[in-house]
This record gives structure tokens, sequence and C-alpha cells, in this order.
């Protein structure tokens, strides 16, 4: 049953642990690490940061939460502890809060759904339901709507977390809010200019080169 796991550890350890791969994981385990962000996403199998980006590793810190929801600040979280140790201790310069289409959790809130371990979690973005619900009538713009309010949300509860808060302050992090579109593989991000997620990647055709298909 995990043999598509074992096969996956074989192919990373020809890619990593080999010259082919100038040898990263062995180098990285003897330098340490320097990633450039922190990208806090959903737990959505379908939306791994490291799927999506074709990342290195080393690339990032990484956080899953349903829905990418950012709670409200409380010392000794897992989420405050790792951002801590992310900013003060490994320097990190931006962190990213990564939403997504078609997220199970935000159709979760809206819908009220009956399950006390899980609503107790989605319930504290309740305002962001709220806000999408002013400006929305059809069920599903109501939740695409929430997936990007709950974003903004997150960004925002994110400033209150005194790590970030003081990195804030002496301008050495950014946050950027974005949402990876599932459908179209798109990815946007809130500009606060129009207060509209834009597509910020490339969305051109993927052409296959057939010169050496003959």
């Amino acid at each position: 049953m995990t043999q598509d796991l074992i096969k996956g550890l074989e192919a990373f350890k020809r890619d990593q642990y080999s010259d082919a791969g100038e040898n990263l994981m062995p180098r990285l385990v003897k330098e340490g690490q320097s990633p450039k962000y922190f990208i806090i996403s959903c737990i959505d199998s379908r939306s791994n940061p490291s799927t999506i980006f074709r990342t290195q590793p080393g690339s990032f810190f990484a956080h899953k939460a349903m829905g990418a929801i950012v709670r409200p600040y409380k010392q000794g979280t897992a989420l405050s502890a790792a951002l801590q140790f992310a900013l003060n201790h490994n320097n990190v310069k931006q962190i990213i809060v990564l939403g997504h289409t078609n997220c199970g959790a935000i159709q979760a809130l809206v819908e009220n759904l009956d399950d006390p371990e899980i609503s107790s979690f989605i319930n504290v973005v309740k305002d962001a339901l709220t806000k999408a619900q002013t400006c929305c009538n059809e069920h599903n713009k109501i939740i695409a709507r929430t997936e990007q309010e709950v974003v903004l949300e997150s960004v925002e509860n994110l400033k209150n977390y005194p790590s970030v808060k003081q990195a804030l302050q002496e301008k050495r992090v950014t946050i950027s809010p974005w949402i990876f579109d599932m459908e179209e593989g798109n990815l946007l991000e809130h500009n606060t200019n129009s207060n509209e997620f834009e597509i910020i990647s490339t969305n051109e055709p993927i052409k296959e080169d057939h010169k050496n298909h003959a």
C-alpha cells in the first residue's frame, strides 16, 4: 500500500543525494538551511506548495492548517513558535498565506458543517463569511469570496504575532496574500489598490516542442 511513497523516496534520493542533483541534501545537512519563504497553506492534498512551485529542499518553511486559516495570536501554538524560529533565527524575508479555490474547509464554513471538531477551528473566521455574504448572493460566489476574505483576515491576524509585528516594524519581512486557482493553475495576489485578487503568474498555454518527435 505504501509502495508509491517508497518509489517517490527512491526518486528523491536519486535526485538530491547524487552528483546529478549536486548532492543538495547532504550539503543542506552540513551547511544548514536558509529558506527564503514561510508558506502558510491549506491541508488540501491538491494544493501542496512543494508540488505547485516545484521547489528544491530548503526553499521554504511550511505550516499547514485547514483553509490556510491563521487564528488570532496565542502564545505557545505551533504557528507562533514556528514564526518565531523562522523570523528571528533564520531571517526569513517573506511570509505567504496561500489559500486556494474549491477549498473544502471554506465550504464547510459556509454550509455550517455539523462537526464540532472542525467547526471549532474554522468558525474563528466567520467575519470573513459575513463580509462575503454582504456582497454576494449565489452560493458558489459566496464560497469563492469567503476564500479570499479568509486569506485577508489571516494576514491581519498574522500582524499581531509578536515576531511578525517586530519584523514588520523593522522592515525585515513582507506578507503576501495569495490564492492558487486549482481549475486554471493560476496564482493570484491581492492588489491593495483595486482590492481584488489578480493573476500574477503567466497564463500562457503550455506548448510542446515537436522538433525532436519526428
